[in-house]
């Protein structure tokens, strides 16, 4: 029989997903058919489905008031001690480790692996109660903040991006000694690409020399202030290719088509669906746009590609603003005008644009979906494997 792999995660937005679900690749990758691994919506999946509405309702509130939630998540982090934030998590959570460990001693996994703090400590929780030995490890999806939510000192491994996240979590109660630094996970096609840019436009019909820009809107298509960055763009007649990945959202695509077919002018403009090989194209590209979330910031940055970020949804994702100003490596322009002005700068100039690259090269920024894949079945199921 196969060991049993569990990596327990939560769909709020794709933050927590993508990386459970990389992960799992990265095992079948380096130990193909060897294992057998779930990767579920945990709290729904255990049948906690109110518990879960709630959190998710939760979480598109926090998303739509993005300056309260910015300063509850600095209080909760800076004033309200660690050990009252794990007292609220575990009365919160009561009735779901109850869930969970009927669930884990259904299962019968090897190792549970988690990447949503919630699922962190109902597991922590549900082994304690039901008295379970099986590993658990938790990975964080913060690369460079890990705030008192994630702070589970009863874990057997918490897995994070940076050395400041290791500190964060030290300070919240987490021992020193049960936490690893990896790179950022990201998915399989991340890891596997092998193209140059100029190979990727012509696989995807672009223009080898034009200015190319990249702006993702995020899985849902709401990257924030997409149409307003688009709309500068054309007024001013840019000699550019701009992509506009806008997700799953139809009507955002539908709208920027009927403003490229009205608009004639040098900028092409290129509105795309939800893309689903999205390191060629950002390959393709000489600049990235995005919302800083840790995949939308760490996917070009691995390929080598700057991203300048337009928006931030809460705390833990200006982290990832910061540290790329930071290295130098990246800047925040939130208003349409600022794009206007640095596109028009690099279409008289490129030496700014190659230097940032040179920095990012420098940086040597790779996934670490395969270092934790074999760390994790190194450390845990060697024996099994």
């Amino acid at each position: 029989m196969k060991p049993k792999i569990l990596i327990a995660m939560i769909t709020v937005g794709n933050g927590h997903k993508a990386p459970a679900e990389a992960i799992a690749a990265g095992i079948e990758m380096l130990y193909p058919d060897k294992f057998e691994i779930e990767v579920p919506d945990f709290t729904n999946e255990v049948g906690d489905h109110i518990l879960d509405k709630r959190h998710k309702a939760s979480w598109d509130w926090m998303l739509a008031h993005p300056k309260i939630t910015f300063a509850g998540q600095k209080l909760l982090d800076n004033f309200i001690p660690a050990k009252i934030t794990r007292l609220s998590q575990k009365i919160t959570l009561n009735e779901h480790a109850k869930n969970a460990a009927e669930y884990l001693k259904e299962k019968n996994f090897d190792l549970l692996v988690a990447t949503h703090f919630q699922n962190i400590h109902a597991l922590a929780i549900a082994k304690k109660k039901s008295a379970i030995n099986t590993p658990l490890v938790g990975i964080t999806t913060d690369p460079f903040d890990a705030n008192a939510m994630w702070a589970q000192p009863n874990v057997d491994e918490m897995i994070v991006s940076s050395d400041i996240a290791k500190q964060k979590l030290i300070r919240h109660g987490v021992a020193a000694e049960k936490i690893s630094i990896f790179g950022y996970p990201l998915g399989k096609q991340f890891i596997e690409i092998d193209k140059t840019k100029a190979e990727a436009r012509a696989e995807l019909k672009l223009d080898p020399n034009q200015l190319t820009i990249l702006q993702s809107a995020g899985g849902e298509g709401i990257g924030g202030q997409l149409e307003g960055f688009v709309e500068a763009v054309l007024e001013a007649d840019l000699d550019i290719q701009y992509i506009i990945a806008c997700g799953r959202n139809s009507d955002l695509q539908k709208s920027l088509l009927e403003k490229a077919e009205k608009y004639h002018g040098k900028s092409k403009i290129l509105p795309q669906g939800f893309i689903t090989n999205m390191a060629t194209w950002i390959t393709a590209a000489d600049l990235v746009l995005g919302k800083a979330g840790a995949a939308s910031t760490f996917e070009p940055l691995s390929l080598g590609r700057p991203i300048f970020h337009t928006s931030y949804a809460s705390f833990n994702e200006k982290t990832n603003i910061d540290w790329c100003l930071e290295q130098a490596i990246g800047k925040y322009i939130p208003e349409p005008s600022q794009l206007v002005a640095v596109l028009k700068k690099y279409l008289a100039n490129k030496t700014e644009l190659v230097d940032l690259e040179k920095k990012i090269a420098e940086l040597n920024i790779k996934p670490g979906t395969l270092s934790i894949a074999k760390h994790l079945i190194e450390t845990y199921l060697k024996s099994r494997g």
